[in-house]
């Protein structure tokens, strides 16, 4: 099929294939590179077996799992605060990924609806058709709005099907960002809590010096008094 009948086919379906073109371009644009944003680093359980090391020596770390590592720990003076900057990282990362997979799942719904809106747009044209008998042209017109209300139909369902499918996956790979920022917050606190105890330890094992009992003197408590006048 050339380049010429694709466009008249495209053309046949009226504006409202313009509106779908539209929706299926920043459908397919957002979906992609959010698919993209969510597979790239070293974000996954596979990984685990470094992060645990990654948590003890935090400057061997690389990757996004090193930057989530570095900035949780880096002048972190207890696990409070350990925690509050997870819950930072976890609403930006997790957050970015919502807002757009919202917006992926909006436009998932919208293609059948404008589908359905050449649809009504089309059956119009096929009533106004007939609605003309007598004329020569009113088979091409009746023709031409079933054409029109078929083919944005068949192109809203095409926009949206696979559309779904991305959006589950999306959401797949979402639950398993949070899983992996999850694992990486229980080994740091586990980490820090280990570390915490253990300097507990060394305090309790240092000696103590506990101050000389007060010894009297050669006068005794004498040399309190006020000297007699």
């Amino acid at each position: 099929m050339s380049f010429k009948e694709m466009f008249d086919i495209i053309s046949s379906g009226g504006w409202v294939m313009i509106m779908l073109a539209i929706i299926g371009l920043l459908l397919y644009s957002n979906a992609l590179d959010l698919l993209l944003y969510l597979c790239r680093g070293n974000l996954n359980l596979r990984s685990a077996k470094k992060w645990e090391e990654w948590v003890i020596h935090p400057e061997e770390s690389s990757g996004r799992a090193g930057d989530i590592i570095r900035y949780t720990q880096s002048g972190a003076q207890n696990v409070k605060s350990v925690q509050r900057r997870f819950d930072e990282v976890r609403f930006n990362m997790l957050g970015r990924v919502d807002r757009r997979l919202i917006f992926v799942n909006t436009l998932v719904a919208t293609a059948p609806l404008a589908g359905l809106l050449g649809t009504v747009i089309g059956m119009l044209g096929t009533f106004g058709g007939i609605a003309t008998g007598g004329r020569g042209d009113t088979m091409s017109k009746v023709a031409g709005g079933i054409h029109e209300a078929l083919l944005t139909t068949q192109t809203g369902l095409m926009i949206a099907l696979p559309g779904v499918f991305f959006a589950l996956i999306i959401t797949r790979k979402r639950v398993a960002l949070e899983a992996a920022i999850t694992r990486i917050e229980s080994l740091t606190l586990t980490a820090r809590t280990a570390h915490l105890e253990d300097e507990v330890e060394e305090e309790e094992k240092e000696p103590t010096t506990t101050p000389a009992p007060a010894t009297e003197d050669a006068c005794g408590f004498d040399h309190y008094l006020p000297e007699p006048v």
